[in-house]
């Protein structure tokens, strides 16, 4: 058996107070408390976007040069930090005490474009995971995710990014069990499991559930009917056996079943997830394809957006 480093070392958690940023919140708890020592720190953050300006401006002399020398400017700056932005974060974290979080927890608030400082900040300052909520839901596409989310994931790199579920997670297996691995032997998808098999590992004590799902997306088997689609179940076998081996290694026998169906891989993950009851969902950013190579994986990218009742996990290798 070979004890693998618990993956979520450094937590950077966006946060605003909304319901949806208190899911994150729970599942940043859960990670946190079962890391342990493990766990250096959690970092709550909040980006001043340009809203506020807009709701101030009128109030500030724009025949200045320079906005943040003019003392209008300054003071409401300073009072809207004061009295609205860090009030917020601080009750975030006396949630995350009060539920048991024993990690340094600190308080941030930058200014810029949402998405571009969270990425930045969780790249100048090595975060390993970085936790957010799902945004409001646009009345045109019911499962849109915020553009913040959706800019963080197109620009992530070496992170893990939760998603959290549109409802907290549940109290009963830590909030990762059972846990669907969605593999297609890619790097990524292969470093997923190496991070599931540490989460599992972590939460052993309460005997978690791990799940690998291979689906054999049902338009390549269309293309290969004259052959039975032999070669791509052969495929797919092969591609459970070596996410297997990982698991085998981190002496989770028993921890883990198989499924190997065919459809379209998006739909069928967050069918599988609905089912099945799953509160996380953990894959890899990026598929086989050799035009994604630099793209968030169009799987990938689906299963984020729709399976809004669980937590999704985007491993960043």
């Amino acid at each position: 058996m070979t004890l693998l480093p618990y993956p979520v070392t450094k937590i950077l958690l966006p946060y605003d107070g909304s319901p949806s940023a208190g899911n994150a919140l729970k599942l940043a708890a859960q990670l946190s408390i079962a890391g342990q020592d493990a766990v250096t720190g959690l970092t709550l953050l909040q980006v001043i976007g340009g809203s506020y300006l807009a709701r101030h401006v009128h109030n500030v002399d724009l025949r200045v040069n320079r906005m943040d020398q003019e003392k209008d400017w300054q003071r409401i700056r300073k009072r809207y930090m004061e009295k609205e932005v860090l009030p917020v974060l601080e009750e975030g974290k006396k949630i995350l005490q009060s539920l048991g979080v024993q990690a340094p927890i600190e308080v941030r608030i930058l200014e810029g474009k949402v998405s571009d400082e969270i990425i930045r900040l969780t790249q100048e300052e090595a975060f390993s995971t970085l936790i957010m909520g799902r945004r409001g839901l646009s009345p045109i596409k019911a499962m849109l995710l915020g553009s913040v989310t959706s800019s963080v994931l197109a620009q992530a790199q070496g992170v893990t990014v939760y998603i959290a579920p549109q409802e907290g997670p549940p109290k009963s297996g830590g909030g990762i069990s059972p846990l669907l691995l969605p593999v297609d032997g890619s790097e990524s998808s292969l470093a997923a499991v190496s991070q599931a098999a540490a989460l599992a590992q972590a939460f052993r004590p309460l005997e978690p559930s791990l799940t690998l799902f291979h689906v054999i997306d049902i338009a390549l088997m269309g293309m290969e009917i004259h052959e039975g689609g032999d070669s791509l179940v052969k495929e797919g076998e092969g591609i459970l056996a070596a996410s297997r081996r990982l698991l085998q290694e981190a002496g989770l026998e028993g921890c883990w079943k198989e499924k190997m169906v065919s459809g379209e891989p998006a739909q069928a993950i967050v069918q599988q997830a609905q089912e099945g009851g799953y509160p996380l969902i953990m894959m890899g950013s990026r598929g086989h394809s050799a035009l994604a190579k630099f793209l968030l994986g169009s799987v990938t990218s689906s299963v984020v957006h729709t399976a809004s009742g669980a937590a999704v996990a985007v491993v960043y290798s």
